[in-house]
């Protein structure tokens, strides 16, 4: 904690120095005054220099503390450090031990494994050797076979070679005889196609000869209507030309008419434009004269106002100064009189003379006041006077300025309703000018359009005639033309008629030549198919000779190979049951040496288990120790901050006192300048220096205060965190352990009953293993159905032995199975609570951490308590400091204020500030002691709450303890059931196997026997077999004997029905020709008859049409007549309700005019009684506030 320096200091001095330097009988004073000053920065030094030597000091003792503390943990570290080391070369022994026995037993093991590879070995050695021998003889039979095979294929593929070779000479001489005459045929049909050609094409000819007469027909037909229609369009574009310039000269016309239409409605909106400007220039003018007057009279209202009011004032500053001046020459007078009298009272040596003549001075001072206050009386009866005639000179002011907004307001409204009245006229009488401009070009635009429709009917009706005509040659042209049209359809259709005719016959002679080619064809492919089979039946028999051979030797293949796997099962059996036997006796040492493993492993656990126990026992004790440790160097401490924090607080009472001690000298000194004929400005200035120091000495001491104030704050602060987090941290890590432990009791049986789950599963799968090979033996029994069939009588006993014994096996199996689920499922189950325990313990703990937080809230509350006691001590001393240092204040504050300081105003304020300072003396007292019972109650707590942990760790340890004892004692326990039950299981296990290796060798004897007895079988089928195949070979060559003659007869007969077919199919052909050239000769007949038919309709349609076109002309003129007449009736009316509509227009306008000169008066009459209302309200509100005025200054 760092004091400053009051730098302030020397400033006071230097003006103390100075306003006592007037006068040598000051010089006391002065000297004592800078004394007083200049002894408070080196008593501040003084306290601090204090402060550090003292907080040196116990950082001093703390450290050795700490030292002596820290040697203490390091002994007891090195202690279980000793032990711990210790127990690992235990541990490490027993390790090593157990490594030397595993390595002894598995050494063993694999000497004995070594000796039954070797067993293993020579028994499949011995089992290749008989194999071995067995293939030999097997290979030297199938050579002799495999040569005796490429023998008949050597055979076969000569004779094939030969067959091949005649079969392609038969097929080239068949071939020539059938290509020669195909030629003459198809030259044949290359004469008919010509001679069709040259018929076609004279038929084609005579055709377009045809075709070109009509064309140019056509010609003259389209000339002949292009002609008249060109007189016709000359005429109709000439009635077009005069119909332009009619109506460009009605445009004309209506242009011209519109021009001074559309120049009045310029020249309207001009005047409207102008009319308006004017109407707001002279809106304008107004306001601005109107706003012109209303600023003078603001300004010449606000100039009077400050007139009043400055008048007013500097009356009463004049009568103020007066009274001032009076003042003064009475205080002169009180002074003199004073002084006069004070002279004369020093000169008396009688006391009672003085004190009647100091009665006599106060009475005469009293005569002096009583004149002072009479004067002040009526100079405030004038001053009152005054502002009584200045509010109503205001009032009077504001009621005519009110008047004259009031006016402004009205004026201004009005001259805005005129200009919207002038504006509503200009409107109307533009709008109204505007809509008859509008009416008439309405008017013209209706003649206009009348006009135009009026000469496009004429000019329509005048069209009529010449469309008539164009219409009527329009329709004889198409009548012509559709004759002309049926006319070349008819010459086209007689050439495609030739045309088809020649087509037809041609078809008819290919048709003959077409029979004769395909009765050629049909005999060329009987003599080729009759060829290829009687060819493919000779190479067929040396094929089935070749395929006997082939086949016999294939059957004495199989016949050796079923010798052989008859040889080599008996060998594979022999040698199963032997490695069966061995593989027995290797598991069995298996079994054997797992449980000597688990053995070792169990005592070596024990070992490490016991070793564990023995360090967490330690580690407990020595943790005991150490926070026994921890709460003498915690109370060892608290000595120390107690001696500390006692020495602060009388350094800090110190200083109150000392700043106590100066202002009293400070007093003093005052009074001893009192007591000199001093100046009275030297008084007063000493005064305010007084005064100034007060405040500066008042904040300074307060800025300490609180320093010491934060200081403790942040100590108690520091200390709450330290002691609660400390013993927060050990009952945390007493509840935690406590928790650890019994969570690690129920993970280690979890542990456990999963190992049971892991070795009881690690026999399901073996046995599971076990029954697939079991079911797969079963399936291999079911697969071998065909060998059943076949030789029943001798296999089924023995078949259904192995089946029932495999069966009654598995069957067991399934139950050992179901059994280890069971068993499985129990521990799975066992599981399940013990997780669920597991999570409540750490609910548990969890809850518990949070009541452990709770608490050390709770009970840093409690310290809480000291801290807020503490600072609440502060608060009450910075309380008393400031009533202490606020009397001083006051007391040079009345004094300076006091125009003359008498002994009793003196001897008054002196009473006044004494009964506080000693106030302030008691609260010092009491201050202190309140530190110091404070200080010696916290740390009798800390002292109480140390105790108090120091117990219940104590507590907490011995049950931790004596929990680890027990949990060693049921570790011990079970050690000794998991190795009964490895012996249990290991007995278990031995006789398993040896069950287990019994049914094995049945079963891979009933399954030898099995094989056994199907070997015979096979060889027995492939016996019959080779039989059979000689019997087939001389029953197939018979066959294809039979089937080369047959087949020849049967070809010869499909060629007749070929050609009858043929010659069928060309006469059902020939025919259907003949019907479709008399279909064809009908048709063109009907298509004649049709078309004559057709022209006669034209020449029909055309009357009728002409007569049509006539009577259709007459209509349209006729309704041309009529729509002129209805238009020009309409135009005639509608300029009667032109005339009409301006006649209402005027009327209307007039009746507006009159209507907005009524509502102008009536506005004016309405706004001038609504604002009178508003004035009045004005009024009322200005008298309200100038009565309140009244009352507010008591001028009433």
């Amino acid at each position: 904690m760092v004091i400053q320096k009051f730098e302030y200091l020397k400033s006071f001095e230097n003006d103390l120095k100075l306003q006592l330097s007037n006068d040598k009988k000051y010089l006391p004073i002065s000297k004592k005054l800078v004394v007083l000053l200049r002894e408070i920065n080196p008593y501040l030094s003084k306290i601090q220099d204090n402060q550090q030597k003292l907080k040196a000091i116990q950082l001093q003792k703390s450290l050795d503390i700490n030292k002596a503390y820290a040697r203490s943990v390091e002994n007891f570290h090195r202690s279980i450090k000793v032990l711990e080391d210790k127990n690992n070369a235990e541990v490490e022994k027993s390790q090593k031990i157990r490594v030397k026995k595993a390595h002894e037993i598995n050494k063993n093991l694999k000497v004995e494994f070594e000796k039954i590879d070797l067993k293993v070995a020579e028994a499949n050695q011995k089992a290749k050797e008989e194999l071995a021998k067995a293939e030999t003889n097997y290979k030297r039979e199938y050579s002799a076979i495999q040569r005796i095979k490429n023998e008949a294929k050597k055979i076969y593929q000569q004779t094939t070679l030969a067959i091949e070779t005649e079969k392609e000479d038969a097929i080239s001489a068949i071939s020539a005889a059938y290509d020669e005459k195909i030629l003459l045929i198809n030259q044949k049909i290359t004469k008919l196609d010509e001679s069709f050609q040259e018929r076609l094409e004279q038929v084609r000819s005579q055709g377009q000869i045809e075709n070109s007469n009509n064309d140019e027909t056509y010609l003259v037909i389209k000339n002949t209507y292009n002609q008249l229609s060109i007189q016709l369009n000359k005429k109709i574009n000439e009635i077009k030309k005069k119909h332009q310039q009619d109506l460009a000269r009605i445009d004309k016309e209506y242009q011209a008419s519109l021009v001074p239409i559309d120049k009045a409605i310029e020249k309207l909106k001009k005047v409207y434009q102008e009319e308006q400007q004017k109407s707001l220039q002279n809106y304008s003018e107004k306001m601005n004269s109107l706003n012109v007057i209303f600023d003078i009279q603001k300004s010449a209202y606000d100039q009077k106002k400050e007139r009043i009011i400055h008048e007013s004032n500097d009356a009463i500053t004049l009568l103020n100064s007066k009274l001032s001046a009076y003042k003064e020459s009475v205080s002169a007078e009180k002074l003199d009189t004073s002084r006069k009298m004070r002279d004369e009272m020093k000169s008396m040596e009688d006391i009672k003379e003085q004190d009647n003549h100091g009665k006599a001075l106060a009475r005469a001072l009293n005569a002096f006041d009583n004149e002072l206050n009479k004067q002040i009386i009526r100079t405030n009866k004038d001053i009152l006077e005054k502002q009584r005639d200045q509010q109503r000179r205001l009032f009077a002011h504001d009621s005519k300025h009110l008047k004259e907004i009031n006016e402004w307001r009205l004026k201004k409204v009005l001259y805005e309703y005129e200009k919207k009245q002038e504006f509503a006229k200009i409107d109307l009488n533009y709008q109204h000018n505007l809509t008859a401009s509008e009416q008439q070009l309405k008017l013209l635009q209706a003649n206009y359009n009348y006009n135009k429709e009026v000469l496009l009917l004429n000019h329509n009706k005048d069209l009529l005639p010449l469309e008539f005509q164009l219409a009527i040659a329009a329709a004889v042209q198409e009548r012509e033309l559709n004759l002309l049209g049926n006319d070349a359809h008819q010459a086209i259709a007689y050439t495609k008629h030739q045309e088809t005719l020649l087509e037809l016959e041609l078809k008819r002679n290919k048709m003959e030549l077409e029979l004769e080619k395909e009765v050629s064809k049909t005999l060329f492919n009987a003599d080729s198919q009759v060829l290829n089979v009687s060819i493919q039946l000779e190479l067929e028999k040396e094929k089935i000779k070749r395929d006997f051979i082939l086949s016999e030797q294939e059957l004495r293949i199989e016949l050796n190979q079923a010798l052989l796997d008859k040889i080599s099962h008996t060998i594979n059996s022999e040698l199963n049951q032997e490695l069966l036997v061995i593989n027995s006796d290797r598991e069995l040492m298996l079994i054997e040496n797992k449980y000597l493993l688990e053995t070792i492993k169990n005592d070596v656990l024990k070992e490490e288990r016991k070793r564990e126990f023995v360090i967490s026992e330690a580690k407990y004790k020595n943790q005991q120790r150490m926070s026994n440790e921890k709460a003498s160097r915690f109370l060892k401490t608290y000595q120390i901050e107690l001696d500390f924090n006692q020495q602060q607080t009388e350094d800090f009472m110190d200083v109150l006192r000392m700043f106590y001690g100066l202002m009293h000298r400070l007093k003093k000194q005052f009074y001893d300048l009192y007591h000199l004929p001093s100046h009275p400005e030297v008084l007063k200035n000493i005064l305010s220096l007084l005064k100034s120091l007060t405040k500066e000495l008042f904040a300074s001491l307060i800025s300490i205060v609180e320093q010491y104030q934060a200081y403790d704050q942040d100590y108690y602060i520091k200390k709450i965190e330290d002691l609660t987090g400390y013993k927060y941290m050990l009952k945390h890590e007493d509840t935690m352990n406590f928790y650890t432990q019994e969570i690690d009791k129920i993970t280690q049986n979890r542990a456990y009953v999963e190992n049971d789950i892991k070795k009881l599963e690690a026999q399901f799968l073996s046995k599971q293993s076990e029954l697939e090979h079991h079911k797969m033996q079963v399936d291999q029994l079911l697969k071998s159905g065909e060998q059943k069939e076949l030789n029943k009588s001798q296999l089924s006993k023995a078949d259904q032995k192995v089946l029932s014994n495999l069966q009654q096996t598995i069957k067991y199996i399934k139950k050992e199975l179901k059994s280890m689920e069971h068993s499985i499922d129990a521990k799975h189950q066992e599981i399940g609570p013990i997780t669920r325990e597991i999570e409540r313990l750490t609910n548990k703990q969890k809850n518990s951490e949070k009541i452990l937080e709770k608490a050390k809230h709770q009970e840093a509350a409690v310290f809480y308590k000291y801290l807020n006691h503490n600072q609440n001590i502060y608060k009450e001393s910075m309380i008393e400091i400031k009533t202490y240092f606020d009397a001083m204040y006051d007391f040079y504050e009345n004094l300076h204020q006091e125009v003359y300081v008498s002994d009793a105003f003196l001897l008054s304020e002196d009473k006044k500030v004494n009964r506080v300072l000693y106030m302030y003396e008691k609260q010092l007292i009491t201050t202190q002691q309140s530190f110091m019972d404070m200080m010696l109650n916290y740390y009798r707590q800390n002292e109480k709450e140390q105790l108090k942990m120091i117990k219940g760790f104590k507590k907490s340890m011995a049950s931790l303890i004596l929990s680890l004892n027990q949990t060693y004692d049921l570790q011990v326990r079970d050690h000794h059931l998991e190795q009964n039950k490895l012996l249990e299981y290991k007995n278990q296990q031995l006789a398993l196997e040896k069950v287990k290796i019994k049914k094995m060798l049945k079963v891979e004897n009933v399954a030898y026997l099995k094989k056994l007895n199907s070997d015979q079988e096979k060889l027995k089928q492939i016996e019959s077999k080779i039989t059979q195949n000689s019997a087939k070979q001389i029953g197939e060559v018979k066959l294809l004997n039979d089937n080369q003659i047959s087949i020849a007869a049967q070809y010869n007969a499909e060629y007749q029905d070929s050609k009858t077919i043929l010659e069928e199919a060309h006469k059902k052909a020939i025919l259907e020709i003949d019907v479709q050239i008399q279909s064809i000769e009908k048709n063109f007949l009907e298509m004649e008859n049709s078309v004559s038919n057709k022209n006669q309709v034209l020449l029909t349609r055309y009357q009728v049409s002409h007569e049509k076109n006539v009577e259709l002309l007459k209509q349209k003129t006729f309704h041309y007549e009529q729509i002129i007449l209805k238009a020009t009736k309409s135009d005639e009316e509608r300029t009667n309700q032109h005339l009409k509509t301006l006649k209402k227009m005027n009327t209307k306008r007039e009746e507006e005019l009159k209507s907005i000169q009524k509502q102008h008066k009536r506005y004016i009459n309405l706004t001038r009684k609504t604002q009178n209302r508003v004035q009045a309200k004005e009024f009322r509100i200005l008298k309200k506030s100038h009565n309140f005025k009244m009352r507010m200054l008591h001028l009433n």
